[in-house]
């Protein structure tokens, strides 16, 4: 039993969309960690009572801290919890916007600060790796939610050491010995820590169910293929009822009704042949009385299901004979349970479109041998059924969820494989896709400021900051994460430098600009040295600058009230009147219209085949997507064998697709297909009330 963090009374009557969002992010983070910390806590008792896991000098103060922790730990639970839930609301309340500090301001952070920061980074970064994409997805959703240009990896506040750190504060509480303060951290490592992967999976799916969709993807055009697929199963699902009512009562309970029963003590009888039990027949074959309508209905359909396996040549032959081997198993499923035909992800059913999906694949790839480890995790799958209906009559439920189970985490194993050996090519997509943000960050940071500044009229410092410190911001969103602070400094400086040209109407203000300009000039160099901009351009800007300087120093004595607060009207209106004017020359930004080849490229995902025209004559190409970038600028594509074909970025591939040059595959599931199919043709041959001859 874990404590819940403790919350306000005091509840808001109203509060905005966002910050019900946030609130309900936090109860969804604070709620999935307080499940598993009595579990977590269990496992580090465990390890520090290890002793034949410690050095001898640290064997008594890890035997001490340990039995504490079990003495204490329902007090850990509860501090734990409520760190937990302080630390998260603490983390987002640094994202609102601070109040302006003075620019150029540095402190002093204590050397244990210090020191805790780079251990809580060390034990952290393990995480940040193993969970790199959904940290990102998660990052860019919330930029999105917060209205941000970029959200940084660090100002994730639900990044582990977030969580890691909330562990150690209560570490602390609890413990209460010095030297038991740095035996947590070194314990927490993957397998004993907090299921991120969990956390942050369920924090990204809280966030696109409320509609914040990744940048640049429209919210409508992720849900129109799950629409697709809604409409096509319900209007199978009607296709099959009316299919299964077709028969008359009195024929039915003639029958023995639909209990099936009889039918499947006849089937378990039967000897297993070589190649597996054909349908074609079975109802001809079998006792008079034992087939009713439903269960005819029933075996005509998985019928066409293997028909149409068998003449599918886009699968490889040796997956066409290795399905056929299921017929038997899977009839018996389906006369057990008729969510066969009507639940897409039943087990039997799911085992078929499996097979048959990696079956297609595997033709598309001719360097798959027989020693593939795929080939062997489907052929186990078919023999994890057939022995379990050999030993029972009849394969049950469960044998098939273990064989799907299999076979899923066989598809893992493999598309992890196949990301370890596109490692390179993905780093260098993830750096790609990084500068792209920071150099839209840079623009968008820019743009404000120069829309909002007193001294954003000077038309050099305006030329400057578009170009030269656009790039500067753009390193500094690159370096933030080796050198945190990076981007506030060059943001404070850009303040400063505005600030610095902006009318002086009283001697305290040019005073403090006298004072304050050799420390601006010195954070420019800096930074233009580190974007390594040396030519004669840069002199000529310092020049013009100092001119501008020299004459704001220059200006009159302390002017009377009266004429400051002229001044002070006129500054406002002129910079009205600039803001009016950069509204009306941006053209107007029209809702983009519908294109359906982004919404194609917005719906594709991991394991998705395109085929790309060939050029000069050459065959069309064939090739899977192989990764996407966290907010899907970038898809590399592979030959199918772990081997990198091409990478795109998101409007590349949509061109190709608008002008036809490239063709998403379909991926229909086959079971899907194979009953649309034979619907239309059972309810014909059945519209006399008859059912189909075998």
């Amino acid at each position: 039993m874990t404590a819940a963090a403790t919350s306000p009374a005091a509840v808001p009557t109203t509060v905005s969309p966002r910050h019900a969002l946030l609130e309900g992010l936090i109860a969804t983070a604070t709620a999935m960690a307080a499940e598993e910390l009595r579990a977590l806590t269990t496992g580090i008792v465990a390890a520090l009572l290890d002793g034949t896991a410690q050095a001898d000098g640290a064997l008594q103060a890890r035997l001490r801290a340990g039995n504490l922790l079990r003495e204490r730990q329902f007090a850990f639970l509860h501090l734990a919890s409520a760190a937990l839930e302080r630390e998260l609301r603490g983390a987002i309340a640094q994202l609102r916007p601070a109040p302006v500090a003075s620019p150029l301001d540095l402190a002093l952070v204590p050397y244990e600060a210090m020191d805790q920061q780079v251990t809580l980074d060390s034990v952290a970064r393990p995480f940040d790796s193993e969970h790199a994409d959904a940290l990102a997805a998660l990052g860019a959703r919330l930029a999105v939610m917060l209205d941000r240009p970029v959200l940084r990896a660090r100002q994730n506040p639900f990044r582990p050491e977030v969580f890691i750190g909330a562990l150690q504060q209560a570490w602390v509480a609890c413990q209460g010995d010095e030297t038991a303060v740095p035996l947590l951290l070194p314990l927490l490592r993957p397998g004993r820590c907090y299921d991120f992967g969990a956390i942050l999976a369920a924090l990204n799916l809280a966030l696109e169910r409320a509609g914040v969709a990744l940048p640049g993807r429209p919210k409508a055009a992720a849900h129109d293929a799950s629409a697709g697929r809604r409409q096509q199963e319900a209007v199978l699902a009607d296709g099959l009822q009316r299919l299964f009512a077709r028969a008359p009562a009195p024929a039915e309970a003639a029958a023995g009704g639909a209990d099936a029963g009889p039918l499947l003590a006849w089937l378990a009888a039967q000897p297993r042949g070589a190649g597996g039990t054909r349908l074609h027949g079975l109802k001809a074959q079998a006792p008079a009385g034992t087939v009713s309508h439903t269960h005819a209905t029933t075996i005509d359909l998985l019928d066409a299901v293997f028909d149409t396996v068998a003449a599918d040549g886009d699968i490889a032959a040796d997956i066409r004979d290795l399905i056929q081997l299921a017929q038997l198993p899977v009839l018996k499923a389906a006369l057990r349970d008729q969510g066969f035909f009507f639940e897409a992800d039943h087990p039997a059913r799911r085992l078929l479109d499996l097979l048959s999906r990696m079956g297609w694949e595997r033709a598309q790839v001719p360097a798959a041998g027989p020693h593939d480890p795929l080939l062997a995790a489907m052929r186990h799958s078919v023999a994890t059924v057939t022995a379990d209906g050999a030993a029972d009559g009849g394969a049950n439920e469960t044998a098939f969820a273990q064989a799907v189970t299999a076979l899923e985490a066989s598809l893992r194993a493999d598309e992890a494989a196949t990301e370890a050996a596109l490692a390179a090519p993905v780093a260098a997509a993830l750096r790609q896709e990084r500068q792209a943000a920071a150099a839209q960050a840079a623009r968008a940071a820019v743009a404000q400021r120069l829309a909002e500044a007193e001294g954003a009229g000077n038309a050099a410092v305006a030329a400057f900051l578009r170009t030269r410190w656009t790039d500067v911001l753009t390193v500094a969103h690159t370096l933030e994460e080796r050198k945190p602070g990076a981007v506030r400094n060059a943001m404070q400086a850009m303040d400063e430098l505005l600030w610095s040209v902006a009318p002086k109407a009283a001697a305290d203000e040019r005073r403090r600009l006298i004072a304050r300009l050799p420390a601006l000039l010195a954070v420019l160099n800096r930074w233009l040295d580190v974007i390594r901009w040396q030519d004669a351009e840069r002199l000529r800007f310092f020049a013009e600058l100092a001119e501008c300087h020299a004459a704001l120093v220059r200006a009159p004595l302390d002017l009377a009230p009266a004429r400051q607060v002229a001044l002070a009207v006129e500054a406002t209106r002129l910079a009205a009147e600039r803001r009016q004017a950069t509204a009306v020359a941006a053209p107007p930004v029209a809702a983009p219209l519908a294109d359906p080849a982004v919404q194609a490229v917005d719906a594709l995902v991991r394991g998705a085949w395109l085929e790309f025209a060939g050029t000069a004559g050459s065959a069309p190409r064939r090739v899977k997507l192989a990764w996407i970038s966290p907010l899907r600028t970038l898809y590399i594509f592979s030959n199918g064998a772990r081997e990198e074909a091409f990478s795109l970025a998101h409007d590349v591939l949509a061109r190709h697709l608008r002008e036809g040059s490239a063709t998403v595959l379909a991926a229909e599931p086959l079971v899907t297909r194979a009953l649309g199919r034979a619907i239309g043709a059972l309810a014909g041959n059945d519209a006399d009330g008859g059912v189909r001859a075998a």
